[in-house]
């Protein structure tokens, strides 16, 4: 969490209900609230400037229990922005990035129209539905395209629809595990800060797979 305050205003922090106050604060007039210990270090602006786009979009975890933290003696504010948490972070923003694509869906052309369909995981059931329809042998399988009416599809068009959603796929989740293992070779923060969903992977992050689907 990232608090943008002055030591001089601040006396202590609400979050999920509960009072939390560092060593640092203005004290707390009264003893009629509880509190937790806090560990609340300052950073500078070139820390600030790495961190923040490093854990922008990424989930932010939220713990059910909480148990009070003991403030080392000393605090060194650049330990607190270790490799692995900006690591973790980037990854988790490269994880929901790629399911946001693979929701938003994919273009077919079907008889010289493009039509566009979203792959959710309803979607996605629904395609493997439709495409055991056509291997049954149906031939008039109702369907229909993102804004578009209801309407009867060959089983060829089926099977289309339905590769195309499989390769969809199939590029993006390889893309993004190839994009994993490279941000987990990393060895800085700067390196790993400025990594984007999209980034050309090094020779050899790029596998047999990832080169088949992009020739």
């Amino acid at each position: 969490m990232l608090i943008r305050t002055t030591k001089d205003d601040m006396e202590y922090l609400e979050c999920l209900n509960k009072l939390y106050h560092a060593e640092w604060m203005k004290p707390i007039v009264t003893d009629s609230y509880s509190y937790i210990i806090a560990t609340i270090v300052e950073i500078n602006k070139e820390e600030y400037d790495i961190l923040v786009p490093a854990i922008e979009n990424a989930p932010v975890p939220v713990e059910e229990e909480y148990e009070e933290i003991v403030i080392p003696e000393q605090i060194n504010p650049a330990d607190e922005i270790t490799l692995d948490y900006v690591r973790e972070a980037k990854i988790n923003e490269m994880s929901h990035i790629c399911n946001q694509l693979i929701e938003a869906g994919f273009d077919v052309e079907i008889q010289n129209e493009i039509h566009h369909f979203s792959l959710t995981v309803q979607d996605q059931l629904n395609l493997i539905t439709l495409s055991s329809m056509a291997a049954q042998g149906n031939n008039q399988i109702p369907y229909h395209a993102d804004g578009e009416l209801c309407k009867f599809y060959t089983a060829a068009e089926i099977n289309l629809i339905v590769n195309q959603a499989t390769m969809f796929k199939t590029y993006h989740t390889t893309y993004y595990n190839a994009l994993k293992a490279y941000i987990n070779s990393l060895d800085t923060i700067e390196e790993i800060s400025i990594i984007t969903y999209g980034t050309e992977l090094p020779e050899e992050f790029q596998t047999d797979v990832l080169r088949a689907i992009t020739q």
